[in-house]
């Protein structure tokens, strides 16, 4: 409970509370509490489920892609702002690092009364609604900011140049930020081998133009099934892989099958205007489990597909 006059006037004035009515916050008032940090103490990671919104008394806080402190925060939080809303709406996963950039002192609003307040008031959901647009409209300049960076690099370490797909680097990349969400969030992870039928005419990519042709074909069917936080990359030869996140086995085994039937119907457009036969594919799914490394998840997914292939491929197994 916090009594102070000077630290409820304060409280009163933060972005998340302008326009509330002081009877809809008295009760949020009386159950809250204060926590301190010390400079450099973290407040938030994303190895940690979080379940509260905090609000800055005192001091400063900063948001960083890395629990470093000497790495450049992403942004700097000041007395009257929030942070932790972000988790609170997603399950509580964290998307980054916040840490004390100053002893700080800070009002902490636990997960029911954070919703109580949202949907008791009309004047704090506008105010969340304003600080959601801001934080959007902040990670859009982030993201346009790493994009010309990245235009600066070339990107050959992660990215398979014959089909632009990522490459087995870069899937590992992904794989290690969403396996650490199915961790925390317990969010369900699948992983989907795939192969062309007859691979060993892929692998001599070189010489055959139409068999760069298929595999480029069979690339773009993959990325017509991908959501935003689902990823693919070519693995080798013709052998492709699909990470699908918070996905179930059931609906993995269901995406493959689609993908299968997808790419058996689909002819093979040559650049000089002429077809090929659609490429047949046999595919393995498995789901992650909390320990898994890509490797690990990798091999039961490739043991499915080795059963694909015994059964007269064409068809998708799941592990």
């Amino acid at each position: 409970m916090i009594n102070s006059p000077e630290i409820l006037r304060l409280i009163e004035t933060a972005t998340l509370f302008r326009g509330v009515p002081r009877e809809t916050l008295d009760p949020l008032f009386r159950k809250a509490n204060r926590v301190t940090l010390k400079q450099g103490e973290k407040l938030l990671s994303p190895d940690k489920i979080n379940e509260n919104v905090y609000i800055v008394v005192s001091g400063r806080l900063s948001v960083q892609a890395t629990a470093s402190t000497s790495d450049k925060p992403i942004a700097t939080l000041s007395p009257g702002e929030c942070v932790g809303e972000m988790s609170v709406l997603v399950d509580g996963v964290v998307s980054a690092y916040v840490v004390a950039a100053t002893d700080c002192e800070l009002f902490v609003i636990d997960y029911e009364s954070f919703w109580l307040l949202i949907d008791g008031s009309n004047e704090a959901a506008r105010n969340m609604l304003n600080i959601l647009v801001h934080r959007v409209r902040l990670g859009n300049r982030i993201m346009a900011d790493n994009l010309l960076y990245h235009d600066s690099f070339p990107d050959d370490d992660i990215i398979d140049g014959l089909t632009g797909l990522y490459n087995y680097h870069g899937i590992h990349r992904k794989f290690d930020r969403l396996i650490l969400r199915c961790k925390v969030g317990k969010q369900p992870l699948c992983f989907i081998v795939l192969e062309v039928d007859g691979v060993e005419k892929a692998m001599d990519i070189v010489r055959d133009s139409h068999v760069v042709q298929s595999l480029r074909t069979i690339a773009q069917a993959l990325l017509k099934f991908l959501r935003p936080d689902d990823h693919a990359a070519r693995l080798v030869g013709g052998k492709f892989a699909v990470l699908l996140a918070n996905t179930s086995l059931a609906d993995a085994f269901a995406t493959a099958e689609r993908l299968r039937a997808t790419v058996s119907e689909t002819p093979i457009l040559l650049p000089d205007g002429s077809t090929l036969q659609p490429e047949t594919i046999s595919a393995g799914v498995s789901e992650a489990l909390p320990d898994d490394t890509l490797g690990t998840l990798i091999a039961r997914a490739d043991i499915a597909l080795e059963q694909a292939i015994a059964a007269g491929r064409n068809c998708v197994v799941h592990g």
